[in-house]
């Protein structure tokens, strides 16, 4: 699902060590037995590390294909997953670091939409002057976009008190040529505000006066109460920013 960077050869013994350790991982059977097992099926069929690693980054994507749903992975489902990744030795650190951003990226979603929990960030990360009590949820690389032609809002899904975001299931369907790009930046949301900062442009709306939220047409089209002119923003991760958008402007979910 991910990648592969590793050796070839042995194929067929590196598909059932990895089905065998992904099967043991969803089961929760991840134990000093299983491992024994692995490392002597290891031997027997004479798979050197790179085939190792191999079959370890598969049985990850095995497990990730089978514990994730639903566009989230649960408190239960992102342990295993994570109980896994601490037994793939053969693995090179950053490529397990992929897979660990990834996972707990959908666990992060789960609690968000399922939980209510949002993810407080390190407040250094943002070039925002805050308030007593304000929290950094969300903030990343950024591009001011303004309208080339007019927005179809028909098309997009829209966030809003009583319209919430539900993760999974939904795409991004850019239109580049109805966007303009303009200045990179960094795009930010807290717990009572969101904006986008540049060198040249500072633009901040209370979240008590956004209207509603917009994704799926491009970039992430933010609407404050009272006023046609609308905040657009490129960013990497429309989905995280929907589901604590729509934890927000939904609170009593």
């Amino acid at each position: 699902m991910f990648f592969n960077l590793f050796g070839s050869g042995k194929q067929e013994q590196i598909e059932e060590y990895a089905g065998k350790m992904a099967k043991a991982a969803i089961e929760d059977e991840l134990d000093a037995d299983m491992l024994e097992e692995l490392i002597a099926f290891a031997k027997e069929k004479g798979l050197g590390n790179k085939q190792l690693a191999k079959a370890q980054a598969l049985a990850c994507d095995k497990a990730f294909e089978a514990l994730y749903h639903d566009g989230y992975m649960d408190d239960d489902e992102y342990g295993l997953f994570a109980d896994l990744l601490k037994l793939c030795y053969m693995m090179k650190e950053a490529e397990k670091y992929k897979y660990e951003t990834i996972s707990r990226r959908c666990n992060a979603l789960f609690k968000i939409q399922e939980k209510g929990l949002l993810p407080k960030m390190d407040k250094e990360y943002a070039n925002v002057k805050y308030r007593p009590g304000e929290e950094l949820y969300f903030t990343s690389a950024a591009r001011f976009m303004t309208p080339a032609k007019p927005v179809k809002r028909e098309d997009s899904i829209i966030i809003a008190p009583g319209k919430p975001f539900k993760v999974g299931g939904w795409e991004n369907h850019e239109d580049k040529s109805a966007w303009k790009e303009g200045e990179k930046g960094a795009f930010w949301m807290t717990s009572e505000r969101l904006g986008f900062r540049s060198k040249e442009k500072k633009e901040t709306i209370e979240l008590s006066d956004l209207e509603s939220a917009e994704i799926g047409q491009g970039p992430l089209c933010l609407y404050e109460k009272g006023k046609d002119a609308t905040l657009a923003v490129a960013i990497d991760d429309y989905e995280m920013v929907g589901a604590i958008l729509s934890n927000l402007m939904n609170p009593e979910k």
